[in-house]
C-alpha cells in the first residue's frame, strides 16, 4: 500500500509571528527527512493544487473570502502582518497559502479515490477547524475539512462522510457549518469532536448537549475531556461511542482534523497525552475505515504547538497509516488518567452522551 503526504513550501509563506508558525511544518518535514521516510517506497510526496473559488464557496460566504483576499493584499503592499480577529493573523501570502491548503486536501482525496494511494496526511497550513461559514477565528482561515467534505459530496458522489476532530480545541467552526444538516442535500455527515472541556479552554464550546439540529440532530457528537486526561480516555470514547455509531452509520470516507496539542507538554493546553497517543487512536479508526470505507482516510493538520512533540506524533500517525507495527513508533512512557478522571468519564460523561444520542442511534 502507499500513503500520501501532501506538502509544499507555499505553506511556509503564511508567515506570521505566532505560535501557529511555519516552524511547525519545518520541524515535521525535518523529522521525516531524518527518518528517510520520504524516500520510502510506501510513501508518496504529493504536490497540492489551488482550490477554486467555487470550491471555497461550497462552505464560506463570498464576504469572508473577499475579506481574506483583501487583507492579505493589504499585508503584501504594506509589508505588515495584519489581523482578521484577535487570534488570527494574515501575511501577504496567506490568501494564496489558504487556497493551496484547501487544494492540498482535495488533491489528496482525488489520489485516494483514484487508488493512486491508499490514504493520506495533508501537511498543510493555515489550519481551518475554527472557521465557520462567515468568520475566520482561532488561527484558522478556510475550513479545510468542511470544504473537503462538501467536495466529496458535490464532485465525487460520496454519500456518507465521518469527520473525526481530535484537536485539543473544540472544532466549533466545523460543528457550526454542519450543525443543522442543511449545507448540502447531496450527502450525510457525522461529526465527532474530542477536546479539552470548553469550560477550561478556547473556544468554550463542544458540550455533550450540542448534538445538532433539524436534519443534523444526533450527528454532532462532542467528547469534552477534563484537563489532565491522558489518551486512555480517547480509547474509551472510541469503544463506547465512535465504534458503535460508525458501525451503524457505515461511512464511505473518513476525514480527520488532526491536531497534536493534546500532548502533555503543549504550551496552550492542559491535556496528558503521549506522542504515540494519536497514532493509537488512529489505529482504531483505521479498522472502521477498512471495514466500511475501503480504507479511505485523509488527515489534515490542525493545531500542535510543542513542535518537536508534534513532529513525532505526525510521524507515528504516518507509520500507522502504512500499517506499521507498534514497534515502529517513536514512544515515550505511556500515560494514564488519574482514577477520578476515569470515574468521571465512565460514570458521567459517557452515560450522558449515550442518553442524549439514544433517540437517534439504535446502538445505545
Amino acid at each position: 500500500m502507499t500513503t500520501g503526504i501532501v506538502y509544499d513550501d507555499i505553506y511556509l509563506e503564511h508567515r506570521i509571528p505566532h505560535v501557529e508558525s511555519h516552524e511547525r511544518l519545518i520541524a515535521i518535514m525535518d523529522l521525516l527527512k531524518e527518518k528517510d521516510l520520504l524516500n520510502h517506497q510506501d510513501f508518496k510526496l504529493i504536490s497540492p493544487r489551488e482550490a477554486t473559488l467555487e470550491q471555497i464557496q461550497y462552505v464560506h460566504t463570498e464576504k469572508l473570502i473577499d475579506q481574506v483576499r483583501e487583507i492579505s493584499e493589504r499585508a503584501a503592499s504594506t509589508g505588515h502582518v495584519l489581523s482578521l480577529d484577535m487570534d488570527t493573523s494574515v501575511s501577504g501570502k496567506t490568501y494564496e497559502a489558504s487556497l493551496y491548503s484547501v487544494g492540498g486536501n482535495l488533491e489528496g482525496i482525488d489520489r485516494i479515490l483514484s487508488k493512486d494511494i491508499k490514504n493520506c496526511f495533508a501537511l498543510v497550513r493555515p489550519p481551518g477547524h475554527h472557521t465557520n461559514r462567515y468568520k475566520c477565528s482561532g488561527f484558522c482561515i478556510f475550513n479545510n475539512i468542511a470544504i473537503a467534505t462538501e467536495y466529496l459530496f458535490r464532485e465525487k458522489g460520496i454519500k456518507k462522510v465521518a469527520i473525526i476532530d481530535w484537536d485539543c480545541h473544540h472544532g466549533n467552526g466545523t460543528q457550526d457549518i454542519f450543525y443543522d444538516g442543511t449545507l448540502s442535500d447531496k450527502g450525510e455527515v457525522i461529526f465527532f469532536s474530542s477536546h479539552q472541556d470548553g469550560r477550561t479552554l478556547y473556544p468554550g464550546s463542544g458540550f455533550p448537549n450540542e448534538i445538532g439540529a433539524g436534519k443534523g440532530k444526533g450527528k454532532i457528537i462532542n467528547f469534552p475531556m477534563p484537563p489532565r486526561a491522558a489518551e486512555d480516555t480517547i480509547l474509551d470514547f472510541y469503544e463506547e461511542i465512535i465504534e458503535p455509531v460508525l458501525t451503524e452509520f457505515a461511512p464511505e470516507f473518513i476525514l480527520i482534523s488532526a491536531g497534536f496539542d493534546t500532548h502533555h507538554t503543549d504550551r496552550l493546553t492542559n491535556m496528558g497525552w503521549s506522542y504515540q497517543g494519536p497514532a493509537e487512536y488512529l489505529r482504531r479508526i483505521k479498522t472502521i475505515a477498512e471495514k466500511y470505507a475501503e480504507g479511505r482516510i485523509l488527515l489534515t493538520l490542525e493545531g500542535g504547538y510543542q513542535i518537536d512533540k508534534q513532529a513525532k506524533a505526525v510521524y507515528n500517525c504516518l507509520k500507522v497509516l502504512n500499517n506499521e507495527s507498534d514497534e515502529e513508533l517513536i514512544k515515550e512512557p505511556p500515560r494514564n488518567s488519574e482514577p477520578d478522571l476515569k470515574r468521571y468519564i465512565h460514570e458521567k460523561l459517557i452515560p450522558q452522551l449515550k442518553e442524549n444520542l439514544s433517540p437517534y442511534w439504535n446502538c445505545f
